[in-house]
């Protein structure tokens, strides 16, 4: 009767051994991470996207804003999201950032 028992308990072990899981991540075309050159379901790329979320809270400057302030706090976010200065996905992010901060 024990033996029965290890030997059923041995083959749904086995079993559960085989099992895999397969997902998809669905990222929209317009997606500013993926476009600054991160991969879905990164690290890094999560990182980027809590990044621009938490700048998205803060809404656009004041009218008046100095336009050079703007370009340094789009340039500051690019850095924070992780995209290398000096890359064309950098330049890229930048001028999102600084369309999505000026007034208006």
């Amino acid at each position: 009767m024990i033996k029965q028992v290890l030997a059923l308990g041995f083959v749904a072990l086995a079993a559960a051994a085989c099992a895999t899981e397969h997902r998809t991540v669905v990222v929209a075309d317009n997606d500013a991470c993926t476009r600054y050159g991160f991969t879905a379901s990164s690290a890094d790329y999560a990182r980027c996207q809590d990044q621009r979320t938490a700048q998205r809270r803060l809404g656009r400057v004041a009218v008046g804003y100095d336009g050079g302030r703007v370009t340094a706090d789009a340039q500051a976010a690019c850095e924070s999201y992780g995209v290398p200065r000096g890359s064309a996905n950098f330049d890229r992010c930048v001028q999102d950032e600084f369309a999505a901060r000026r007034p208006g």
